[in-house]
């Protein structure tokens, strides 16, 4: 039985087989006749010529961000609407692809066109590949070479948002220590002026070694007041003049720490630095992209035919 069905199918495609080749002028004619069609219509009368320049660039000079890559990060920064906005208004790719910008739909329709004709993708070498199309092959170059430029723009513009947060942070930090450190000189300052304190340690030991020297002699006087006034001050008031300044030597420590922090993030902050290196530069393409000509008549012609051929099968089937 299934020998039999085995046998059938071979003769129905032997029969079809047949058919085609007794029909192999008209369908020959057919596809002479879409060839023909297709190289008119795949003319630059009909369909205007696109040329595409190429460029390739290796990410760099980007900060950490979820731990993503600096390729991930870069094809993010690709995507932005400021760059896409900017290359259609700056080419006028409204009027290139003939779109009214007027109309409802024309933002949908412009968006659409501008991801079919300029492009990013990555490499087997985690680098980034841009190109874009153009009717003009100048232009192609052109729209390549100002994508770059706006994307290190854009990164440049993105980053700066994030160091001047940091430098916003790091300057109140700076200011609120540079307050204790002047909080705590004016203390000591008026500790010297009033007291007479100038250094804890070294007075402490030379002041009551010339005072104790004043009581064994039994001299009184000018000299002897003033000694022993300062005598005193020591007492009541130098132990918290020592504690005083060993607390601004710790926070002045802490100030020079912030300040280095601060000068760190104004550096990050107006740096300039470029964020794409170019490996391969976009150059004005002297061949077109698109339309394959030879691939629309081939497909044209065979599709024509395979058409007209099944039209004649179905006709020759109803006629039986």
């Amino acid at each position: 039985m299934e020998q039999n069905s085995n046998k059938d199918y071979f003769a129905s495609n032997v029969k079809i087989l047949q058919f085609a080749l007794k029909q192999w002028k008209f369908l020959g004619s057919v596809a002479v006749i879409a060839a023909i069609l297709g190289i008119v219509f795949s003319s630059p009368s009909f369909i205007a010529p696109k040329f595409t320049a190429e460029a390739i660039i290796y990410p760099a000079n980007l900060g950490g961000y979820s731990g993503e890559t600096r390729l991930e990060q870069m094809l993010q920064y690709c995507e932005s609407n400021e760059i896409r906005n900017a290359i259609i208004s700056k080419f006028n790719l409204y009027d290139e692809y003939e779109i009214d910008s007027t109309a409802k739909s024309s933002k949908n329709a412009i968006d659409k066109l501008y991801s079919e004709n300029v492009t990013f993708d990555e490499t087997k070498y985690e680098s980034i590949r841009i190109t874009a199309s153009s009717t003009d092959p100048k232009k192609s170059r052109q729209m390549v070479d100002e994508f770059i430029r706006l994307l290190d723009m854009t990164i440049r513009s993105k980053e700066r948002e994030k160091f001047k947060e940091q430098l916003i942070i790091n300057e109140k930090l700076l200011l609120e220590k540079k307050h204790q450190v002047d909080s705590l000189e004016s203390i000591i300052r008026e500790y010297s002026t009033k007291y007479g304190i100038l250094d804890y340690i070294v007075q402490t030991e030379e002041v009551t070694k010339g005072y104790m020297k004043f009581l064994l002699s039994g001299k009184k006087g000018k000299d002897y007041d003033e000694l022993k006034q300062l005598y005193e001050n020591l007492q009541k008031y130098g132990r918290k003049y020592h504690n005083i300044n060993a607390q601004l030597n710790h926070i002045n420590t802490e100030y020079v720490n912030r300040l280095h922090n601060y000068e760190h993030t104004v550096k990050d902050y107006t740096k300039v630095q470029t964020h794409s290196y170019v490996l391969v530069s976009a150059e004005t393409p002297d061949k077109k992209s698109s339309p394959i000509r030879w691939l629309i008549v081939l497909m044209a012609s065979f599709s024509a035919m395979f058409f007209a051929f099944v039209l004649m099968l179905f006709k020759g089937y109803n006629n039986k």
